[in-house]
């Protein structure tokens, strides 16, 4: 770890020593290229008794909609180390940090016998936070007090991605909870991002700018692990075999009952999946320059 420190402590000093300007700036971004992401749903099974016939009267009612977006959308904050080229063209070294938006995902299941009632609901909430590095060449008109501008690079993240799970079960007045959190980790993150953005002059030192950055980009993550499990208050994590607390994600699963061996000591293997991360945001700054 103090090896990562020092190098990218040597690489942020080389860069600002080689840099004409440095520029800062923070914004906030919707979902693009939105993905389903959940699902909410409640379902209702009735039994009642018709009193006149002495026949049982049952009733089953449910709905469900899919829930779309993305997880780079929410705030963000980002700099990056302005180098010239030529007149019209200029490099850009940049890093960012991304607060992607919160999504919850919601179910309920009512089941009621004659007397009977049992209750169950569910709610799992999502978030993501990102580190990237955002390289980028930047086209621009002539330079003059108020410059129109585009720029276009890849996008390399580290995506940090979480879900908390809470679960209510009431079975005719006798209540159960029960909570867990997952944590999805592995690997880097490559996409593409865009921006057009304007730039005004204030003096010979400070500049304004303005931003749209386009972001396009899926995560799929390597492996996931329950990092918390709590039954009516209780800490159950200890009572987890690693079948059930961790999984590894990958583009192929086969079976065969002829060689089934003892997995519950290795952790499960489920197919990989995308979490979308691309995302529209307006972002705004002031560039100093350096040299």
């Amino acid at each position: 770890m103090e090896k990562v420190v020092m190098t990218l402590v040597a690489v942020i000093a080389f860069a600002f020593a080689q840099a004409q300007s440095f520029k800062f700036g923070v914004g906030y971004g919707i979902p693009w290229i939105s993905q389903p992401i959940g699902t909410n749903s409640s379902s209702t099974s009735t039994t009642t008794l018709n009193t006149e016939t002495g026949y049982e009267v049952s009733r089953a009612t449910s709905s469900h909609e899919n829930m779309k977006g993305s997880y780079g959308a929410g705030w963000n904050a980002s700099g990056a180390f302005c180098y010239t080229l030529s007149e019209n063209i200029g490099l850009e070294l940049g890093i960012g940090y991304a607060v992607g938006k919160e999504y919850t995902t919601r179910s309920s299941f009512t089941d009621v016998y004659l007397e009977n009632r049992n209750i169950t609901s569910e709610s799992e909430t999502f978030k993501s936070r990102a580190i990237s590095f955002t390289p980028a060449l930047k086209f621009m008109t002539q330079r003059r007090d108020f410059t129109p501008y585009f720029l276009v690079g890849p996008i390399f993240s580290k995506v940090n991605f979480r879900s908390a799970m809470i679960r209510t079960a009431d079975e005719n007045g006798t209540v159960t909870t029960e909570s867990h959190n997952t944590k999805f980790k592995g690997g880097f993150t490559l996409g593409l991002r865009g921006a057009v953005g304007v730039s005004v002059i204030v003096n010979k030192k400070l500049t304004l700018f303005s931003e749209i950055v386009f972001t396009g980009m899926n995560y799929y993550p390597k492996e996931s692990e329950i990092t918390h499990y709590i039954i009516n208050g209780e800490d159950k994590i200890g009572t987890l075999t690693p079948n059930v607390r961790k999984t590894v994600y990958v583009d192929k699963i086969e079976n065969d009952s002829d060689k089934a061996n003892d997995n519950v000591n290795v952790p499960n293997r489920n197919l990989r999946f995308p979490v979308a991360m691309s995302s529209v945001s307006a972002n705004a700054g002031v560039q100093v320059k350096l040299q």
